[in-house]
C-alpha cells in the first residue's frame, strides 16, 4: 500500500501542515508520494507530471502507472489530520478491498439508500447513488481507480458523471477512520481555491503558521 496525495503548485502552503499532522496522528503511515503538476514537495517522494486542469485525469492515469502497489491510500493535500488514525479498520479495509470492490471509502455514509454488508462498520453504495464514486479519503484497487478516470477531464467531472465502471464501491458505517474534518457537506480544509476558517482554528490549535494571505478565506 502506498499513501497517495493529490495536490499541486497553488497549494505549496498545505505542504507543511500536512505533515504535521499526518507525522502526529499517523506515525506509521505507508510510505508517502505526492502528484503534482509542477512543484516538488520537500517532506516526501513526489511524481511531476506537468497537465492543465482540463487533463488531471491525463496526469494522474500517468502518474498511477510508476506505482507499483495493488492498494493506495487516497488523500487530498488539504486532509489535514484531526486525531490519531485507526490503523486497525485501515487493515480491515486493505483485506476487504479484492473482487469487484473498487474503493473502501472513508467518509461516512451519507446516503439512506447505502446498503448492509455482512461486515460491521461497511455499507455498499447503491449502483447509481449521490457521490457513488468519490475521490475523497479513501483506499482503492489502482487498477480500477485508472478504469473510472480513463476519460480525460478535470477531477470534479469524475464525480459528476458518476461513471462507476460496473464496480461496487464501499463506504465507512462507523467511527471516523480518518478523521480530516470533513463533515457532511460542510466546508473543510480549502474549498474553491479559499481556505475555510474551521481549517485556520484547528492548525491555529496545532501552533501551525500557515500564509493564508494569498489565498484568503471562502467564509470571511
Amino acid at each position: 500500500m502506498k499513501l497517495i496525495v493529490l495536490s499541486c503548485s497553488k497549494n505549496e502552503e498545505t505542504f507543511a501542515p500536512f505533515r504535521h499532522c499526518l507525522e502526529k496522528y499517523y506515525p506509521n503511515h505507508p510510505e508517502v508520494i505526492y502528484y503534482t503538476d509542477g512543484i516538488v514537495n520537500p517532506y516526501y517522494k513526489t511524481i511531476v507530471v506537468p497537465h492543465d486542469l482540463e487533463h488531471w485525469t491525463t496526469g494522474l492515469r500517468e502518474f498511477l502507472s510508476q506505482i507499483d502497489d495493488e492498494q493506495i491510500l487516497l488523500m487530498i493535500d488539504d486532509c489535514f489530520i484531526r486525531k490519531p488514525v485507526d490503523e486497525e479498520r485501515i487493515k480491515e479495509a486493505s483485506k476487504l478491498l479484492k473482487g469487484n470492490i473498487a474503493c473502501m471509502n472513508f467518509e461516512l455514509t451519507f446516503d439512506v439508500t447505502d446498503e448492509f454488508t455482512d461486515y460491521k462498520g461497511w455499507f455498499k453504495r447503491q449502483k447509481g447513488s449521490m457521490f457513488e464514486v468519490s475521490l475523497m479519503c479513501g483506499l482503492w484497487n489502482r487498477h480500477k481507480l485508472m478504469k473510472v478516470i480513463e476519460r480525460d477531464c478535470d477531477p470534479w467531472t469524475i464525480e459528476l458523471e458518476q461513471d462507476s465502471c460496473g464496480f461496487e464501491y464501499w463506504i465507512n458505517a462507523d467511527d471516523y477512520i480518518i478523521d480530516w474534518g470533513y463533515r457532511t457537506f460542510k466546508p473543510c480544509g480549502i474549498v474553491k481555491g479559499k481556505w475555510t476558517q474551521e481549517c485556520k482554528r484547528f492548525l491555529d490549535s496545532e501552533g501551525l503558521e500557515v500564509d493564508y494571505s494569498r489565498k484568503g478565506f471562502i467564509d470571511g
